[in-house]
């Protein structure tokens, strides 16, 4: 019993531990918002609704989608737990969110790919029978942490500390939780491969057993039946096999154990391959998976490869949600560096015990899984969409290991020799401990906020910029964003302000469009309220809400521009547009909401047919470059010798002889003054108005720049700051 209690005391706790968070990553995320979940329980329901598998049809959409082309062993397992319960709501539940933005982490708003009325509601219907096969999800994460520690202790030779390190690197990897704690039938892969993992090398150092053979077998042929990631591991069961039959000189039970396994292999598995050979003429069914999910458009290449593998790399510690929601961007930083040194410390680990051929067999073979389930999921990935680093879950009591083994490896370098074995422990559960930390962490600042609604408001804030619209049972009654200068590529924050007059009896839509020019729209976001997490059916009548977005600006956008925000309701399914009024009731046409200023391009196009100046001085803070007149339309360039304070304004005027003003011509320059940079041009444009037709004459034309609020001008060094520019000539009809 002494023994039981040095060895599994730690687990114990550790295990104790993971179920505790998994329960927490299961709450921070709404049913159907975990990786695919959506699609996993689309399988689980047909199942349990029919008692038949789905069968794919490409180009006809499913509660399934590509899922229902996955081995069946898990959804059989789970539509037996949910058969009971009452799921008649299910396509309620499952209503989509007709804006959701999925695969793309950094966008900002409607993560959640279903509509919610409430991140936790109660828990009948489909919501008990979703939460239902997470509890048997976490039980089976259950599973591969004990087959984790266990498959580490055989690696390490009962070393505690390597097999406390792989077990913690798994059961608070916040990515395992967030899987483990959700439908998805990877975690059924993983605990069956893991259970596989340890096996195998269990029969390396002990030899073959009949009931050992059995087991291994029956697991495998489970989990090739559970998903194709299950088949990955015959080869390297085939390579430790013929080790172990070398080593010992039992030939018979390598044949006992390639027997069982193949006839394990027909009796629980085959079924299916056949099944998939009968209705998509091919064994495996990924070809028929990839077009449900979408095959790439472009080549797969060795530089997509490159180009996608930082997607794979934080994907495999933490992309929540539907591939778009991350954590903390120093984590994954701190999680690469672990692996590099990891990966050195494995590397010295072989090198140092190159002549203990056990020792050096069980990595290799360990190596070889994880190389094989690379390979498959680049395969995959080649085919379709999903450069998702969890994809290697199935393989994670080979990765944990090594890791492990890696990591205390570098304790044994020179400038750690000293610290006693009992610190070492104590550093690496201290690791273990803060690995905890975070992830108990990451559910409340990083997931379960992006599902949640804004919380209503008594009163408009003080920093709010006025405004009055009201579209139908809402009025927008201030924003606010910042008085910035955006270029392509750039995203622009703003946050809009809700006043409910009544509760909607549809679900809305509002459009917020980026706007230059005389109304190029450069970027635009779709959304309903509460950026996709409150519907309009569910606010609270009186409630002013704070709906805060960014918008991203094409990266393509040109020209130099006021930016403004067009703000629009309407109604997704029939697209019927909202009238906005004013609070006198009459219609405003078009809300528009400045927003800052735009400059993309390079450079402004100066016209090259302008009459050359000398440099003319305005307020020290810009500089007439030149001009060109033509008929009644005057071009005046400039350039920016420091940013102005203000927004000026050019006068263009022309005088009789009395020094009268007899034709005018002021126009802002497109981009505000305040927007300006140092070395910057300009253009302005002016047509030049004359209420009544001059006399045969000569008339000077003055031109400066003047503050629209004060109109003080800008300092130059001329009569009344204005600079006579040129003349212009009329000689009659």
């Amino acid at each position: 019993m002494s023994y039981l209690r040095v060895h599994l005391s730690p687990l114990s706790l550790l295990s104790g531990a993971f179920i505790v968070l998994a329960l927490i990553y299961a709450w921070a995320t709404p049913i159907f918002e975990a990786s695919d979940e959506l699609w996993h329980f689309g399988v689980v329901n047909h199942i349990a609704n029919t008692g038949e598998l789905p069968v794919q049809v490409i180009g006809i959409e499913t509660p399934w989608e590509q899922e229902g082309s996955q081995p069946p062993l898990y959804y059989l397992i789970a539509a037996v737990l949910v058969a009971p319960i009452d799921r008649s709501d299910f396509e309620v539940v499952r209503q989509p969110n007709p804006h959701a933005i999925a695969g793309i982490p950094g966008a900002v708003g409607n993560k959640n790919l279903v509509l919610h009325d409430t991140p936790h509601p109660a828990l009948q219907g489909t919501t008990l029978a979703v939460y239902l096969v997470r509890l048997f999800s976490i039980g089976l994460g259950v599973v591969t942490v004990y087959g984790i520690y266990r498959t580490a202790c055989i690696v390490s030779r009962g070393n505690r500390p390597i097999a406390l390190l792989a077990a913690g690197l798994t059961a608070f990897n916040p990515m395992f939780l967030f899987i483990t704690a959700s439908v998805n039938n990877d975690n059924l892969i993983t605990a069956l491969n893991s259970l596989v993992i340890w096996q195998m090398l269990l029969m390396l150092q002990t030899g073959f057993a009949t009931r050992r053979s059995l087991l291994i077998a029956v697991l495998l042929a489970l989990a090739s039946i559970s998903k194709l990631s299950g088949l990955v591991l015959y080869p390297t069961i085939a390579l430790a096999a013929l080790w172990t039959a070398r080593r010992t000189g039992d030939w018979r039970g390598l044949v006992v154990l390639g027997a069982m396994a193949a006839v394990a292999w027909l009796v629980i598995a085959g079924w299916w391959y056949a099944r998939n050979l009968w209705l998509y003429g091919e064994l495996f069914g990924t070809r028929t998976m990839a077009e449900v999910a979408g095959v790439r458009d472009s080549a797969f290449t060795l530089q997509t490869l490159l180009n996608e593998f930082q997607g794979f790399r934080f994907g495999y510690w933490g992309v929540f949600g539907a591939f778009n929601i991350m954590t903390f961007r120093w984590f994954y930083d701190v999680m690469d560096l672990v692996t590099l040194l990891a990966t050195v410390g494995l590397v010295r680990s072989v090198w140092i015990r190159r002549s203990d051929r056990e020792y050096i067999t069980r990595i290799a073979l360990l190596t070889l899984i994880v190389l094989g389930g690379m390979a498959g999921v680049i395969a995959w990935t080649a085919q379709t969409y999903a450069s998702q680093g969890r994809l290697l879950f199935p393989y994670v009591a080979a990765i944990s290991s090594l890791l492990a083994v890696g990591l205390v490896e570098l304790a044994s370098l020179p400038p750690l020799q000293s610290i006693a074995s009992h610190s070492r422990l104590s550093a690496i559960r201290l690791g273990v401990a803060l690995l905890a930390l975070l992830a108990f962490v990451v559910p409340f600042a990083s997931i379960a906020p992006e599902y949640a609604p804004p919380a209503p408001l008594n009163a408009l804030p003080d920093s709010a910029h006025q405004v009055y619209a009201r579209y139908g049972d809402a009025a927008l009654v201030g924003y606010e964003t910042p008085d910035r200068r955006y270029q392509p590529g750039d995203t622009v924050p703003i946050t809009v302000y809700w006043q409910v007059m009544e509760r909607s009896s549809q679900d809305l839509s509002l459009y917020l469009n980026a706007v230059i020019g005389e109304g190029s729209v450069i970027g635009k976001v779709d959304s309903y309220p509460g950026a996709g997490r409150l519907r309009t059916t569910t606010w609270q009548p009186g409630a002013i809400y704070a709906d805060v977005y960014g918008i991203p600006l094409d990266e393509t956008a040109t020209g130099q521009s006021t930016l403004r925000i067009q703000v629009g309701w309407w109604h997704y399914p029939t697209q019927a547009v909202l009238e906005p009024t004013g609070a006198d009731g009459q219609s405003l046409g078009s809300v528009l909401l400045d927003s800052g200023g735009f400059a993309g391009g390079d450079t402004v196009t100066i016209p090259d047919n302008l009459t050359e100046t000398e440099r003319i001085h305005f307020g020290n803070m810009i500089a007439l470059t030149g001009y060109h007149l033509e008929d009644n339309t005057l071009t005046l360039a400039w350039e920016a010798l420091g940013t102005p304070p203000a927004d000026y304004t050019v006068f263009v005027q022309v005088l009789n002889r009395e020094r009268a003003i007899i034709g005018q011509g002021d126009a802002p320059p497109p981009l505000p003054t305040h927007y300006w940079r140092a070395g910057e041009r300009f253009v302005t444009h002016h047509t030049l108005v004359f209420p009544e037709a001059p006399e045969v004459g000569t008339y000077p034309i003055l031109i400066g720049w003047y503050g629209p609020d004060t109109f003080e001008r800008l300092a130059t060094g001329y009569p009344d700051n204005a600079y006579p520019l040129s003349e212009m000539i009329f000689e009659g009809s």
